[in-house]
């Protein structure tokens, strides 16, 4: 069962994380929002299901929204887009634990990619290296024979099995029109936020406690509501 984090125990999470690499730190979010799930069991979690608890995580503590800013790489200009994430959660029911797809006659069985699988791959070269280095760990059953093609059409039914595994978002551009597409990294962008929260909630208690002589706890236990109306009267 997954909860809410409260103010300190999200602080928490990310002074001791913020170092970490970006899967370990979804992880470390989790761990602590999943409390009776062991580093085991969220290790062999699927890595659509992973990125649906780190979206859900995101809609409880910042908003039913993902605002990203990047820059067009035709004109350099740069171009905000919103995503609700109820959309990018839409139709991602559990798929099955173990899948079959034929390669040129052959049955390949494979079960889905998890995130323990994603960070022992995290050294590899290239996106591709990865990919096929993803499909190589999870296929169950395979010909005598294991050809590059026949991985990489392993690694495709995987993508599709699992469609949250790989969230690829594709737009236009505001200035120049030209479309061009990229993948979301769920674990960085949901981090992203969580930084820039801790980072705004420590400096509303040092400015509060330098106005009101208040301890931190006393500061998180405070509303957003009643917080903020507070800075507002210490500003004048």
């Amino acid at each position: 069962m997954m909860r809410p984090l409260s103010a300190p125990e999200l602080l928490t999470v990310w002074e001791e994380n913020w170092q970490r690499p970006p899967l370990w730190q979804g992880v470390a979010l989790l761990a602590a929002a999943c409390p009776d799930a062991s580093l085991t069991a969220l290790m062999a979690t699927p890595l659509g299901d992973f990125h649906a608890r780190l979206l859900t995580l995101h809609q409880w503590h910042f908003g039913p929204s993902l605002t990203a800013v990047t820059t067009c790489p035709a004109c350099t200009g740069v171009v905000e887009a919103t995503i609700d994430v109820d959309s990018l959660r839409q139709g991602n029911d559990p798929p099955a634990t173990s899948l079959e797809v034929n390669h040129d006659g052959a049955v390949l069985t494979f079960r889905l990619p998890t995130t323990g699988d994603l960070i022992a791959v995290g050294n590899a070269a290239t996106v591709e290296e990865a990919s096929l280095l993803l499909a190589q760990r999870c296929l169950v059953a395979t010909p005598a024979t294991l050809t590059p093609a026949a991985l990489a059409t392993a690694s495709a039914a995987m993508e599709a099995a699992d469609p949250l595994a790989l969230i690829e978002l594709s737009g236009a551009c505001p200035h120049c029109g030209h479309v061009w597409s990229a993948i979301l990294d769920v674990t960085t962008f949901v981090w992203r936020e969580v930084t820039h929260w801790a980072q705004r909630t420590l400096q509303e208690v040092h400015l509060l406690a330098r106005a009101y002589g208040w301890r931190e706890d006393e500061i998180l236990r405070l509303s957003p509501r009643r917080r903020q109306t507070y800075l507002q009267m210490a500003y004048g």
